[in-house]
């Protein structure tokens, strides 16, 4: 099959409305850029109005035929806590009457540990549970399009090859979603920060999968996909490299080994527009996609990935958790 190009490739989308978390950098800005380019009404969401802005200046520079198109909007949310999750969603439901593509692609990367004022793992807070509280915060609206003639309705996880890095994992206990992860005492040793992200990166495989398997046991067209981007020049990989201690292995790592933000976007845009997804939609529904725009053999999955048990037990672990903190604000 010919390699996916986001330029050509992806279809008019005029008339919809997609929503890209973490917009304004990296493979975010990418995705959004291109989704825009081909005729979305775009929700793009950042940490902070002055960046929102920012970033819209940025996408009609480089296309001047978005200027007052009214087609780039914006949320302001922080992914951190949960709350905050919760009320985007709430503020876009107000805003919005339809939702045809949501792309999760805000999230933390590889850092010391940090406990938020809710009491969860800040990765796992940003990387899953606050993704996974906003996601159903939209859940309606979604289902509402897809039940809409002519809808094509898709919800795009970003994870990664990292949840590789986590060799033991259960979702049982509200313990779970705030371990270290601690390895001989070092809590913000190289081996437990891998270990943080991998177990975030899984649970974004994990849980695309058990909305997909909620989705068709409802009857529900929306096609939900996770995927590996592959090793991408961004912000936040080179961040991740710095607080690993190898910032001097950066020029050349990104020189001999990684690819470009736009050529990183192609999984996660052939996965949220190709008409090939929906046209063999029962290949693609809760897979797990690596470069580019492949499910995943099973051999580049990890053994949690595959756990049948694991998803479901997640899901039902993180709608406790989330219930605590909605309703004392922490766990």
């Amino acid at each position: 099959m010919p390699r996916f190009n986001p330029i050509t490739d992806i279809p008019d989308l005029t008339g919809r409305v997609a929503i890209v978390t973490g917009a304004n950098s990296g493979l975010g800005y990418q995705t959004a850029q291109q989704l825009a380019n081909h005729g979305v009404k775009l929700y793009l969401t950042t940490r902070s109005e002055a960046k929102a802005l920012d970033t819209i200046r940025r996408l009609e520079e480089a296309n001047p035929a978005l200027r007052d198109s009214d087609r780039l909007q914006y949320l302001v949310v922080d992914f951190s806590l949960v709350k905050n999750a919760k009320a985007a969603a709430e503020e876009f439901l107000r805003r919005e009457s339809r939702l045809d593509i949501l792309v999760n692609n805000a999230g933390m990367s590889v850092g010391d540990f940090t406990i938020t004022s809710e009491g969860l793992s800040l990765v796992f807070a940003a990387d899953h549970v606050s993704p996974f509280v906003f996601t159903i915060g939209l859940l309606p609206l979604l289902e509402a399009t897809a039940k809409q003639p002519g809808t094509d309705v898709r919800i795009v996880t970003i994870s990664s090859i990292a949840h590789f890095n986590i060799k033991r994992a259960k979702f049982d206990s509200i313990e779970d979603f705030r371990d270290d992860y601690s390895s001989g005492g070092k809590v913000n040793g190289t081996t437990a920060n891998m270990a943080r992200y991998g177990q975030a990166k899984l649970a974004n495989i994990l849980f695309a999968k058990e909305l997909q398997r909620r989705l068709d046991a409802a009857g529900v067209p929306i096609i939900s996909i996770s995927l590996h981007p592959g090793a991408v020049v961004t912000e936040g990989f080179e961040n991740a490299i710095q607080k690993l201690g190898f910032s001097f292995l950066w020029p050349l790592l990104s020189w001999l080994l990684l690819m470009g933000t736009l050529q990183g976007t192609l999984t996660q845009l052939f996965a949220a527009t190709s008409p090939e997804v929906r046209k063999d939609a029962d290949r693609f529904k809760g897979q797990y996609l690596i470069p580019y725009g492949k499910v995943a053999p099973a051999r580049q999955m990890s053994d949690l990935a595959k756990n049948p048990e694991l998803p479901g037990q997640l899901w039902q672990m993180t709608e406790k958790v989330v219930a605590d903190i909605l309703g004392k604000g922490t766990v």
